[in-house]
């Protein structure tokens, strides 16, 4: 077969093998933060608010203490909805089919600029032709992997992947057109990815790792002397421009956020707990069998933990052999691979406690390194190690080929698993037995299904593990009241209201049980209260135009109505 054919061959192959991969998850439903972030969000519902995105921080979400400064996110989600609603004439703007086709889309974008990133990566470690079906590999490794289906099926994950565009688009940009340099052009993706997530700062550290392990053929271990740090601190100037940008982007964004609390506890406990989770995800890079939406892996419980001494041992490990696979040239994209592996993982793995101390969509920018350390442990094999060896040279292949083929399905079963919130939730509950929000989550879906006996069980079960969860509260008052038990109902969205003060749930709820049960002026109020957590929160605003007009108070009407 012609030589230049043949890479664009493979290349259709991967794409159509990526395509039938995921061509059962197109249709899958919202989840999670994409209600607070998209279904209940007015401001998607208008183009005109884009500018108002970039404005204001509390467009993003209806939950203050999710209203993050990502305009580029919420312009996407946007577009995303006047599109849907243009497909269906006007009847729906949340066909979840083009919100996929977006992530979809960027997805790809990011495995095809992954293969010219890559191909550069190799080529300072050994020249050859051949390359490019190692780059290819890469693509495959990465766009198949059965972990990377936890972002794409997550709508509102987009975040991850617009983030992930940005610095591998910037970062293929400066290695793969090394002339262009001069211009800063390849500050412009990441520029703009510092609007999509906070993450995108971290470009800047991992252009000075690839500078000084890759073109300058550094060890690591040079750092520890005088000429080792001035070469590091050449490999800093050459990414000071990064730097600069990220910094002042990153900085927009900091300052428009609206603050709020990360969602941890203990931020040391959390730090000491975090080697471990690096642990799990190396684990889970090769065997994905165990991955959930929603984890319940709890904080190690002290210093008598053994988590920490497993974590800490691996993660040493893990930087004794950065250093080691640094010292020869042909093994420095391994070593590259691995402290882009952690410098990626530091947003989410550092001193800041975060709600969960582990989320499988996390790993989805990482594991970009973890593919450029393997793709270069199996080009090293083939070209030096097993060079005269062709019959085990094919073999090791063929094993890529069928681990491969085990990702592919493993990911297809994972779409399956995202179709339905029935679904989701019911996995989380098997495979997080002990998350309370698995089973709370998995409640709703048997309420919306009428079963009640069932939506109380889930529920009795969350209460064990999240006895101060305000929304299960409110959500175990919605399931009272529809049982007939209004004592028991009014009980529970008081505990709502006590638990949750200032989330706007409580209080539209239990606007609209007493809306439902004719006590107008108190309805009023509640929902009054709900609207100045968030005006933007459509549905309190639909119940307090019901309120109004059954009150007949038509000037405050007209002003609801043109908000």
């Amino acid at each position: 077969m012609n030589q230049r054919i043949q890479p664009w061959l493979i290349g259709a192959l991967i794409f159509v093998a990526i395509l039938g991969t995921y061509w059962n998850h197109f249709h899958n439903a919202f989840h999670f933060d994409d209600s607070h972030t998209i279904e209940d969000n007015a401001y998607i519902r208008d183009l005109r608010n884009i500018p108002l995105f970039f404005k204001d921080c509390t467009t993003t979400s209806s939950m203050p203490s999710h209203q993050g400064y990502r305009p580029l996110v919420t312009t996407t989600i946007a577009i995303d909805y006047a599109l849907s609603l243009k497909a269906t004439g006007g009847k729906d703007g949340y066909d979840t089919f083009w919100y996929h086709l977006s992530n979809f889309s960027w997805f790809l974008i990011i495995v095809f600029l992954l293969y010219f990133a890559q191909k550069a990566v190799y080529d300072w470690a050994f020249k050859d032709d051949r390359n490019k079906y190692f780059a290819l590999l890469g693509c495959a490794w990465y766009g198949l992997h059965t972990a990377n289906a936890e972002t794409i099926n997550y709508i509102i994950s987009r975040s991850d992947i617009l983030s992930t565009l940005s610095i591998i688009g910037s970062f293929t940009w400066y290695v793969a057109a090394p002339k262009q340099r001069k211009y800063f052009l390849y500050l412009i993706p990441v520029s703009i990815g510092c609007f999509a997530k906070e993450t995108s700062i971290m470009f800047a550290p991992a252009l000075v790792a690839y500078d000084y392990i890759v073109e300058k053929q550094k060890k690591l271990s040079d750092i520890f002397s005088v000429q080792g740090i001035s070469n590091f601190l050449k490999s800093i100037v050459s990414g000071l421009p990064a730097l600069a940008a990220c910094i002042f982007f990153s900085g927009i964004a900091f300052v428009m956020t609206r603050k709020h609390e990360p969602g941890g506890t203990s931020p040391l406990l959390y730090a000491l707990t975090q080697p471990y989770i690096i642990l799990h995800y190396v684990v889970e890079f090769f065997f994905p069998v165990g991955l959930t939406a929603d984890t319940d892996l709890p904080l190690i419980r002290g210093l008598s933990d053994d988590r920490i001494y497993i974590g800490l041992a691996f993660l040493t490990g893990l930087i004794v052999l950065a250093f080691k696979t640094s010292e020869t040239k042909e093994w420095r994209p391994f070593s590259f691979g691995i402290i882009w592996f952690l410098l990626m993982l530091l947003p989410t793995s550092s001193f800041i406690p975060l709600a969960e101390v582990t989320n499988d969509h996390r790993v989805f920018l990482p594991y970009i390194g973890l593919i450029f350390s393997m793709v270069c442990l199996v080009a090293n094999l083939y070209y030096f190690t097993l060079k005269d060896k062709q019959l085990i040279r094919t073999g090791m292949i063929a094993l890529l080929l069928v681990a491969f083929g085990g990702y592919a399905y493993g990911t297809h079963v994972r779409n399956e698993v995202w179709h339905t919130e029935e679904s989701l939730w019911k996995d989380v509950t098997e495979k997080s037995p002990d998350n309370g929000r698995g089973w709370m989550n998995y409640g709703l879906t048997q309420m919306s299904l009428d079963s009640l006996d069932k939506a109380k069980y889930a529920y009795d079960q969350a209460l064990l593990k999240t006895p101060y969860y305000y929304i299960l509260h409110v959500n175990y008052g919605i399931l009272q009241q529809r049982l007939g038990h209004d004592d028991k109902a009014e009980e529970q969205f008081r505990e709502a209201l006590a638990d949750g003060p200032n989330y706007l749930e409580p209080y539209y709820y239990y606007a609209r049980y007493l809306y439902n049960k004719y006590q107008l002026p108190e309805a009023e109020i509640y929902c009054d209260k709900a609207l100045s957590i968030f005006p933007g929160h459509i549905y309190s605003l639909y119940l307090m135009m019901d309120i109004l007009k059954l009150e007949g108070k038509w000037q405050k009407l007209a002003q609801v109505c043109q908000q």
